[in-house]
């Protein structure tokens, strides 16, 4: 028989030691050895926390022993050791009992051990208690089962995992039915393509967050019926990996509110966009049958009086012909309104102010007021302007400047200016100033502005500031 080395028995000696203080060291796994037969042959201190017994009490006892009493328990441990021998390794989640009897629930991992000349030398054994993981995941399921929405657990490979009872309802399938088949089959066969890719992006970067935000999301019932949805992504790391919890809501009333809500709106828009429209008609005739009355007078004072008055109503008008036109029954762009007003004005008084020029600076920025303020802003611009328009020019020749700007603080600066022969004393004005004039002050107070005049020397320039609609 050949010599061994002693060095090399040493070192052998020295790693077995090594490794046996190592498992004996090992207090939250419970590690043990059996013979072929299945009798306990080493135990370590692991083993003694979880199960109670110390090594002197277990050691020659087979481990049957440490199988929930049964009459079978004998034949059952020997059937897990055949499967381990049969596999090379077996594992599983059994129930287990201590010492003082009581029952825990254990991971179990059987390895069997064979000689070097390959003879069955026994098994080793180890094993986890995870009674209260388990604990955890039966307070996971029953969370999850008593949630007002339906869930439904996917795991990476996009696989059902969960389901609770009211996915079921909302689905038509049972628990069993769902659990292991891919998630598409509770998507309309024409979404499912690109699926499995959004699975992907989600578990790439697992974060809560609803999903398909902007896109319209359908179910497939067991029946084939659609329906839309609305769904919640979890990421829940578990032992198995990662998986994600969706909450699904069946979103069909609100779909069905939003549609009777979008008619509604649309209702009420054709009437809104009627009664501007009959308004505009019916302030027009008012200002043919003005027109009219006016060619019938001699007088020259009282057919101004009439053209003021047309005017007046004109500029009314406008603003119901815009709200009609843009279909936006809240505010008037009021940059827009100048331009068209100013048209409306140049046009009423013909060939009087044929070498006058209105001159408009409105910012890009646009400026926006609510529609209750829009009529007296319209009669109060209507007021400066023709009354620079007849007066500020006597020789018929010059021109009018409008400037429209808004500041940061969502208040708006008009300011109208001529340079014309302005007024003799603006200190007296109050006391010589027109009807129109005596209006300007109510008309701002109506539109909650601030208005001051000013001598433009030569001319008059007019500020008003006033709030105006944010963006």
């Amino acid at each position: 028989m050949p010599s061994v080395d002693r060095g090399y028995l040493q070192a052998i000696h020295e790693s077995e030691t090594c490794f046996r203080l190592l498992v004996e060291s090992v207090e939250d796994y419970a590690i043990y050895v059996l013979d072929p037969s299945g009798y306990i042959r080493s135990w370590n201190i692991g083993a003694e926390r979880m199960q109670g017994y110390c090594s002197e009490e277990v050691l020659g006892l087979h481990v049957s022993c440490l199988y929930p009493p049964s009459e079978h328990r004998f034949d059952l441990a020997m059937k897990d050791l055949d499967c381990a021998v049969g596999h090379g390794r077996h594992t599983l989640e059994d129930w287990r009992v201590r010492k003082d009897g009581s029952i825990f629930r254990a991971y179990i991992v059987l390895t069997p051990v064979y000689e070097e000349h390959g003879g069955l030398r026994g098994f080793a054994i180890v094993t986890r208690d995870i009674s209260s993981r388990k604990r955890m995941e039966e307070r996971f399921h029953q969370l999850v089962q008593e949630a007002p929405n339906a869930m439904i657990m996917v795991n990476q490979a996009g696989a059902i995992t969960l389901v609770n009872r009211l996915a079921e309802i909302l689905f038509g399938y049972r628990a069993d039915e769902l659990l292991g088949l891919p998630m598409e089959i509770l998507v309309p066969v024409r979404l499912r393509g690109n699926h499995a890719g959004l699975r992907h992006v989600f578990f790439s970067k697992p974060e809560a967050r609803p999903m398909g935000v902007g896109r319209d999301l359908h179910g497939l019932r067991k029946d084939g019926s659609e329906f839309p949805i609305e769904i919640g992504l979890n990421p829940i790391d578990s032992e198995d990996g990662m998986m994600v919890l969706a909450g699904i809501v069946d979103i069909t009333s609100r779909k069905q509110a939003q549609i009777q809500l979008e008619m509604a709106l649309q209702e009420k828009t054709t009437l809104l966009n009627e009664i501007h429209h009959r308004v505009k008609n019916n302030l027009q005739v008012i200002i043919s049958l003005l027109n009219m009355q006016s060619s019938y007078v001699t007088h020259a004072a009282t057919r101004h009086v009439l053209q003021d008055s047309q005017a007046r109503v004109r500029s009314m008008a406008l603003i119901h012909q815009l709200l009609y036109e843009r279909h936006d029954f809240s505010r008037i762009d009021l940059g827009e309104y100048l331009q068209r007003f100013c048209q409306l004005l140049l046009t009423s008084f013909g060939s009087l102010v044929a070498d006058i020029e209105l001159v408009i600076d409105a910012e890009q920025d646009k400026v926006f007021i609510e529609l209750q303020r829009a009529t007296p802003c319209g009669l109060l611009l209507n007021e400066l302007m023709t009354n620079a328009i007849k007066h500020a020019y006597p020789q018929g020749k010059g021109i009018v400047h409008i400037r429209l700007s808004r500041d940061e603080q969502h208040d708006a600066h008009l300011i109208i200016a001529d340079h014309g022969v302005g007024m003799p004393d603006m200190q007296r004005e109050s006391s010589t100033q027109s009807l129109g004039l005596q209006l300007v002050p109510l008309l701002a107070e109506q539109m909650g502005a601030r208005i001051a005049g000013f001598d433009n020397a030569p001319g008059v320039r007019y500020q008003i500031d006033f709030p105006v609609m944010a963006m």
